[in-house]
């Protein structure tokens, strides 16, 4: 009998809220068993956790490895079918989201990479309603977009459709990829990724193979405390990667991504900078940490003008900062959320 087509790779690292849901999620599929293989890796050591797993049929993997695509990647390499299914573990899987993977594949045999879109849950796992977060959804577009596939040899508008026009770059946990994806340079440059589902998106479009963008929503995406993306960390995680995702691009010829990586990362070291004196303030730090934190902003946005755009909340951190050294309490009531304000990719 043939081996499994599927390797559900689930990653938890330092938190253990939700791996068992996420891995109920992948025994829950409504394929066989025998079509998809299970492996878990912790960076903690939780026996109950461990012996549900175990119960499941995973693989159950530790590491202290402090990178997320590494950590990913020593599960993926425990693994041996040819698909990788990456979930997050405060994700979860629809229970017929192989099946749906499995008949896109046998329909188009030169795929390398799928992805579908989410539902929103909240933190106990019950659905959001659409109409609290589908204003802010950057992958409506494939309301009127429908299924998308580019094949090996038509990827021109993977650019425009993958990350400008929608969000098909985000969320490792909507992406089934070929194993070989990660081989090489590529596999490489994963492992050092905050960001590994961008990189698996650009790994996509740079290999030889073809992509399919569902637009069936497949995948649970909780939203909690722990998934926002405005954080000071975060911002400068995604500046620094972005940049090595620019670097990644170069090297393989893809300028037109490498420039719009640089882009972002200078929008996201922009925003770094627009949280760090934001914080500073809510913190009521002393008036000359304001100031430096001003004077870094306003040269930041010198040395980089297409980040000087007429906007409120572009210039909100600058005045605030200034304006902190008149007057810190009325600034410290006005300013709020608005400094820290931006396009959060």
């Amino acid at each position: 009998m043939a081996g499994p087509e599927i390797a559900a790779v689930v990653a938890a690292f330092d938190r253990d809220d939700f791996v068992l849901r996420a891995a109920r999620s992948v025994a829950a599929q409504t394929v066989p068993r025998a079509s998809y293989e299970l492996a878990v890796v912790t960076n903690f050591h939780r026996p109950e956790i461990e012996r549900e797993l175990l119960a499941l049929g995973a693989k159950v993997l530790y590491s202290e490895e402090p990178q997320i695509g590494a950590f990913m990647h020593l599960a993926a390499n425990a693994t041996t079918a040819p698909w990788l299914a990456f979930l997050d573990d405060d994700d979860e899987f629809e229970p017929e989201r192989f099946a749906r993977f499995l008949e896109v594949r046998r329909a188009y045999p030169g795929l390398g990479f799928y992805r579908n879109r989410v539902r929103v849950i909240d933190r106990d796992g019950r659905a959001i309603p659409p109409e609290r977060w589908r204003r802010h959804e950057l992958d409506a577009a494939f309301d009127a977009l429908g299924d998308v596939y580019l094949p090996p040899d038509g990827k021109e508008r993977a650019l425009e459709i993958g990350l400008q026009r929608t969000w098909a770059s985000f969320n490792s946990s909507t992406m089934i990829v070929r194993r070989e994806l990660l081989d090489g340079d590529l596999g490489r440059a994963f492992d050092r990724q905050r960001l590994p589902d961008t990189l698996l998106y650009l790994a996509a479009v740079l290999r030889p193979v073809g992509l399919y963008l569902d637009p069936r929503r497949l995948t649970r995406f909780r939203f909690w405390e722990a998934s926002a993306t405005g954080s000071l960390a975060w911002f400068r995680h995604a500046t620094r990667c972005n940049l090595e995702l620019a670097e990644v691009a170069e090297r393989h010829g893809a300028t037109a991504y490498a420039r719009l990586f640089r882009e972002l990362s200078v929008h996201y070291g922009r925003m770094a900078r627009a949280t760090a004196l934001a914080d500073g303030i809510a913190a009521r730090a002393a008036r000359r940490e304001i100031a430096a934190r001003t004077g870094d902003y306003l040269r930041y946005l010198g040395r980089h003008p297409d980040e000087r755009r007429l906007t409120i909340d572009t210039w909100a951190a600058g005045a605030y900062g200034l304006g902190y050294a008149l007057a810190p309490g009325a600034v410290h009531r006005l300013a709020g959320a608005r400094l820290t304000r931006g396009r959060h990719r």
